[in-house]
């Protein structure tokens, strides 16, 4: 990671290359903390890969097109810390590096692939979880293409795992029947190491804020109110039996659900009930701060 002077007044874009969305984060530093502007996101899809595993021609020229939005943007924002993260669809694939190369020309900034850890572990430390400094929390990431599972407290994170496991990864299984996704995921998850007096399971990412941005019934995608929110189980269940049997007609009629999320919103609400289900979890609580946040950290104050 290059080094950067970040100083009052300094501005920050931060981009999450993920596999169903381009997200950004811009912010500028008051000299105590980040003052931060709403995210911005790009449906992309990147992660409907080949049978082979390899980005297909369509899914890069959705994210370069993209990358020229949010090239756009960062100028337009003053942007002198840029930073793209990669995450599973391009870690994964072996044309992953060209993908980048070609973004390099299109969006030229500081461009990172994240592990699978690093992904836990940054979700974890943008999460807002520390009610408790005495208590420990876990964080559930279900992306696009993984769902990253951290554990930690207000000192530091002691597990971080990324699965193979995200909403537009088993999108194709979500169709085969309603305990397909349920069944192939509830055997991956490890016994969690939890060291000491526990707080709560926070929810992080699109899957998370999208059911939490529905039982809400926004209007519009209001981030104060996600924060913080809980989600019981039963609830989850329930909107999930609704979303199942919606045409895609309907979907997008529910108030609180992205258009760039109506296909995969079922397999991911799926793989957080088989979570809920292995660690007997009656409630999560939402966070609509996450890795974005938690890679700002690094730079100052939150």
């Amino acid at each position: 990671m290059e080094s950067y002077t970040v100083q009052q007044g300094s501005r920050i874009g931060i981009v999450d290359l993920g596999s169903n969305s381009f997200r950004v984060l811009l912010g500028t530093y008051d000299g105590v903390q980040w003052q931060n502007e709403p995210k911005q996101l790009w449906t992309t899809q990147l992660g409907k890969r080949h049978s082979d595993g390899l980005l297909t021609e369509e899914a890069m020229k959705r994210g370069l097109q993209a990358l020229q939005e949010i090239r756009e943007a960062l100028d337009a924002y003053g942007a002198t810390v840029r930073i793209g993260l990669a995450t599973s669809a391009i870690r994964e694939s072996g044309n992953g590096k060209e993908f980048l190369d070609l973004a390099k020309e299109v969006c030229p900034m500081e461009y990172r692939v994240l592990s699978g850890e690093e992904e836990a572990t940054y979700g974890f430390k943008g999460a807002t979880v520390y009610e408790n400094p005495d208590f420990h929390y876990a964080t559930i990431d279900v992306g696009g293409g993984s769902t990253e599972i951290a554990l930690g407290d207000a000192h530091h994170v002691y597990f971080a795992k990324s699965y193979p496991a995200g909403a537009v990864r088993m999108q194709g299984m979500s169709t085969e029947g309603p305990q397909r996704v349920w069944e192939e995921t509830v055997r991956m998850w490890d016994e969690l190491p939890i060291a000491g007096p526990f707080g709560e399971f926070i929810g992080i990412g699109g899957t998370a804020t999208s059911l939490a941005a529905m039982d809400l019934k926004m209007e519009s995608y209001d981030p104060r109110r996600i924060q913080g929110y809980r989600m019981e189980r039963g609830t989850i269940e329930a909107m999930l039996l609704q979303l199942r049997y919606m045409s895609r007609e309907e979907r997008l009629q529910v108030k609180g659900l992205q258009p760039g999320r109506v296909d995969i919103i079922v397999p991911g609400a799926e793989i957080i009930t088989s979570l809920m289900d292995t660690y007997q979890i009656g409630s999560i609580v939402v966070s609509e701060a996450d890795g974005l946040e938690g890679w700002q950290s690094q730079y100052g104050g939150r």
